[in-house]
């Protein structure tokens, strides 16, 4: 059996909550009217400060000595303003993030959705912040500055994952070394919740071992701890503070386990087998073949 962790956590109004009963919803939150103003002045501050750039040196640029240089390279000049544009994104970001956490220390619990609940209405702003980074970074066109990206915003992340088709939290995540997230997987540290017709904000802390697969579509919800060597199937959900046991392979929904990983591994090894349409026949197959050069 998978295995649970049955210990409930009190909410903002002193209740104990036992979350493992508790079904999966989203993480969306609410656009509040700060949040949105943030979102759009991380937006004109990022552009204007490039811009002002470009129209310093617009006059040289324009000069009829230097004006064929500049329409044969004119692709440094775009890089140039976009290369701009993308570190000052990120740089004002990384700074606006660390004022609210200086004026609101982000931690775990059970929030009432209201933007009159310092927990919740600061979650939103940080979440505008990062939505604002992620969606100008996540265009690039190297995979690997979302890990970079990510390192910034205080997760750790190393190079050699691949994290660029999936979408995960960046707050109270702890991702450990060489992971693969496939396309279309998630992985909340947060969601909303109802309890007792009210809704409420979930934190609760997201950590995924070292050498864990991901499968595609899959969903790690909060509170999951997923052991060194793991892999969740395509489609996989987990539940709130669910344990998956270190080098074994979960599949469904809920997460379930299927077999050990390593069983996968020694039936790799075995010889290649291939069956006749016709007769149902099982015969060896020759993968030799295709790695020697023969045809």
């Amino acid at each position: 059996m998978t295995e649970k962790n049955e210990n409930p956590i009190p909410n903002d109004n002193n209740k104990s909550i036992d979350i493992t009963k508790i079904p999966i919803t989203t993480n969306g939150f609410k656009w509040s009217f700060t949040s949105t103003l943030l979102y759009l002045l991380l937006h004109v501050l990022s552009i204007i400060m490039p811009t002002v750039m470009v129209l310093t040196f617009f006059n040289s640029a324009m000069d009829s000595n230097l004006f064929h240089w500049r329409i044969l390279l004119i692709f440094i000049d775009v890089l140039a303003w976009w290369g701009s544009y993308l570190l000052i994104s990120l740089l004002l970001g990384k700074l606006f993030l660390i004022l609210l956490k200086l004026l609101h220390k982000p931690i775990e619990g059970i929030f009432k959705i209201d933007q009159k609940n310092g927990d919740y209405s600061y979650f939103c702003l940080r979440v505008s912040v990062k939505k604002f980074i992620f969606w100008i970074w996540n265009n690039f066109c190297f995979p690997w500055v979302s890990n970079c990206v990510f390192k910034m915003c205080d997760i750790r992340a190393d190079f050699k994952s691949t994290m660029f088709d999936g979408w995960s939290d960046v707050e109270f995540i702890e991702f450990g070394n060489n992971i693969m997230i496939g396309q279309g997987a998630q992985i909340f540290s947060s969601i909303i919740i109802r309890i007792d017709n009210e809704d409420y904000l979930l934190i609760k802390k997201v950590v995924i071992g070292d050498h864990v697969v991901l499968g595609a579509k899959s969903i790690v919800t909060p509170g999951t701890i997923i052991g060194k060597g793991s892999t969740l199937g395509a489609w996989t959900v987990t539940h709130i503070n669910q344990i998956i046991e270190p080098d074994w392979i979960f599949i469904g929904n809920p997460a379930r386990k299927y077999q050990p990983a390593q069983k996968i591994i020694e039936e790799s090894k075995k010889q290649a087998m291939r069956r006749l349409v016709d007769t149902g026949e099982r015969i060896k197959f020759d993968i030799t073949q295709f790695s020697n050069g023969k045809k």
